[in-house]
């Protein structure tokens, strides 16, 4: 089997196909379904207006006169406008709003197509990832299984293995031949159906990348918003609005009648010159038996009240649909983490059948095979239980455009037992939160231009990690703000990286101005901006001291005014970082409490700033403010700043040293409460590699 090595595997995630996707054939196809559509609605509406008619005609004529019998030949010529009136007219707008349905059921017929286009690039996407680390999963276990097969045919040949045992294990290590010897077909099946899908090429060296599973979805209630916006809904909602105007009843449709303007010329052989007149004329025509009923049927109103009919029962359609697949995903997802449980303990037991081995002798020996059968089977489950799960979360993704309500901003990362072999493992959920010790090292990083540079993104996600962190607060300068659109895919991938090896990525904003009331617009319209990308958090560095000294209580009304708002319009949970004068425990009394006040504005979490060199006197200040909120987590907030003064600088410390120093505030700090520590910031923070290249 042929496998790219993962230094040269190009890393390309599923929403960057999805964002990039072209129309297939089907989605073009209803594209010019319903341009037809629209010309039809066009010709629709001309003939609710005036039309020109006109005729000609020619004869031999027989006319009584006083003079007796005439007859002549003669010919003539009339034109005209027309406009239709009562009933006629009544009739042509019925016909505009059937053209205006169509029109609309096409628009969202569109939607719906590119809808299942999308369902069907993420199935594919989702499905050639299971190829991909059954592949992987292949080249580990290939080698293995044929040492084992090995191992109990030299074992039989001398006697010491029953041939049951030997052929117990050839077979079930054979079993997986058809499997690893289909994979590479199945691959090259995948991409060429996902290249149809999206609409462009692939590059050979092209590898999917799992992406993370949210762990609680929002119960049912918070997604009816979503249902109410589903194409298939709005194709039934666009019929009963447009038939709500002509469901009722009026005399006048029994009338037909129209309003005609002419010109008529004639000319006859027996007189010389010709004649002609201008006419007007109302016509009109009603049944006799529409005289003589009271009522009369109205075929709209009835298709009014079909139409309400249906969108309810598509509305109790969709929602029992997407029950059944919030209950799958959950029940998919608890089966997965069952199975993650039980490959710890597999690994677990076949530790110890490897410890015990000497001592149980041929048991042992027959145990310890088993054992790593058992693992690898139990590995490959993993990939299939991460493929269903993922599957029916992708289903929701599209539903919501990629944006699903969350209950908790936990997400579970995909990890195989190769993977997680030589990672501790406390038997829990791989989850995106500081998982050893629920300790969070976070980086600022105001300038984000390297991280979004695909050439440079891996080896600064890299360093990250090797540098210690696990969370990142990622800010963008005013350029970057400025192409958002452009950027967004960039920024979705870096997301996506950053989370697969464990961050959490919070969304860094900050401007002294926005605390004034008038500004205070600019900020809620970033947040809109940046609303559909999937950060973990909004981290809000509003630092009321910038705005002038000293800071009067309107001030500091002004800045839990900015929260609230920003609080309540923020997709992702806020948290914020803040001077520590603000959180000492003397402000329980002050008149404007800030600390009182954030828990009321779902603000839990702030990351206080006390930059200062003297390590003893931080964990001092910090113990105190610690208790005196039991409501709000506190992160520590220390600095490499070049431009700040050395006493409140850990500028030109080394690596090691600022690692040192972590572990200080955590031994002193975390068991008081203190969650994590940040960094301010990543540019000025020394990098690993640059460390090890200096002499």
């Amino acid at each position: 089997m042929l496998t790219i090595p993962t230094s040269m595997a190009t890393a390309v995630t599923l929403q960057t196909l999805v964002q990039q996707m072209h129309d297939s054939p089907a989605t073009t196809a209803t594209l010019y379904d319903e341009e037809q559509k629209s010309a039809e609605l066009t010709q629709r509406l001309e003939a609710t207006n005036w039309s020109l008619f006109g005729g000609a005609d020619s004869g031999r004529y027989r006319d009584l006169e006083k003079g007796g019998l005439q007859k002549y030949t003669g010919y003539g010529a009339q034109l005209g406008l027309r406009y239709p009136l009562l009933g006629t007219l009544q009739k042509r707008h019925a016909e505009v709003v059937d053209a205006q349905i169509a029109k609309g059921q096409a628009s969202h017929s569109v939607a719906l197509t590119r809808a299942e286009q999308q369902q069907q690039l993420r199935q594919t996407y989702i499905d050639w990832w299971q190829q991909e680390a059954i592949a992987q999963w292949c080249s580990r276990y290939q080698a293995l299984a044929a040492t084992e097969q090995a191992l109990v045919a030299q074992r039989a040949e001398q006697q010491q293995l029953r041939l049951s045992e030997k052929l117990w294990v050839e077979q079930r290590w054979q079993r997986f031949t058809p499997l690893c010897s289909s994979v590479d077909s199945q691959q090259a099946r995948l991409r060429k159906k996902l290249v149809y899908l999206y609409g462009n090429p692939l590059a050979h060296s092209a590898r999917p990348v799992a992406e993370s599973l949210p762990v609680q979805l929002s119960a049912v209630e918070q997604w009816l918003p979503i249902i109410e916006q589903h194409p298939a809904l709005q194709m039934q909602r666009t019929a009963e609005h447009e038939l709500q105007a002509v469901a009722s009843s009026r005399w006048s449709e029994r009338v037909d009648a129209n309003f005609t303007i002419s010109q008529r010329y004639d000319n006859h052989s027996e007189i010389s010159g010709s004649g002609g007149g201008t006419m007007a004329a109302i016509n009109f025509e009603i049944p006799l038996d529409s005289l003589t009923r009271a009522t009369r049927a109205n075929p709209a109103a009835a298709r009014y009240v079909a139409a309400q009919y249906r969108a309810a029962d598509t509305k109790q359609a969709l929602l029992q649909t997407l029950e059944r697949t919030l209950l799958t995903y959950q029940q998919r997802l608890d089966r997965l983490l069952e199975r993650r449980q039980g490959a710890q303990q597999m690994q677990q037991l076949l530790q110890e059948q490897l410890a015990r081995q000497s001592i149980d002798a041929e048991g042992g020996f027959m145990n310890v095979r088993q054992a790593q059968l058992e693992l690898a089977e139990v590995d490959l489950e993993l990939i299939n239980d991460w493929q269903a799960a993922w599957s029916v979360f992708a289903q929701l993704q599209v539903l919501t455009d990629n944006a699903p309500p969350l209950r908790s901003t936990e997400q579970l990362h995909w990890s195989s037992v190769h993977l997680s072999a030589s990672q501790p493992s406390n038997g829990q959920r791989h989850l995106v939160r500081p998982s050893k010790h629920s300790w969070s090292t976070a980086a600022y990083v105001w300038d984000s231009a390297a991280l979004l540079a695909p050439q440079q993104r891996e080896q600064q996600i890299e360093l990250l990690v090797r540098a210690g962190f696990n969370r990142v607060y990622l800010g963008f300068n005013a350029a970057q703000v400025g192409q958002l659109e452009r950027l967004t895919p960039q920024i979705r991938e870096l997301i996506a990286q950053l989370k697969q090896r464990g961050f959490v990525v919070d969304l860094l904003l900050g401007d002294p101005n926005w605390l004034r009331p008038e500004q205070r617009h600019s900020m809620l319209q970033l947040i809109d901006r940046f609303a559909s990308l999937p950060f973990d958090h909004l981290h809000l560095d509003l630092e009321v001291e910038q705005l002038g000294w000293p800071v009067p209580e309107s001030r500091l009304k002004d800045w839990l005014d900015t929260l609230a708002a920003a609080a309540q319009r923020s997709a992702w949970p806020v948290n914020i970082v803040s001077h520590h004068r603000w959180f000492a425990p003397e402000q329980q009394s002050g008149k404007t409490c800030i600390p009182c006040a954030l828990p009321t504005l779902n603000i839990s979490s702030v990351t206080l700033m006390l930059y200062s060199t003297v390590q003893q006197s931080v964990s001092t200040r910090i113990a105190a403010i610690l208790p005196a909120w039991p409501k709000l987590q506190f992160q520590l907030a220390q600095s490499v700043e070049a431009q700040l003064p050395v006493k409140n600088s850990w500028r030109g410390s080394s690596g090691a040293d600022l690692q040192a120093l972590n572990t200080y505030f955590y031994d002193q700090l975390h068991p008081q409460g203190l969650k994590g520590i940040a960094w301010q910031d990543w540019a000025h923070y020394p990098h690993p590699v640059t460390e090890k290249q200096q002499p």
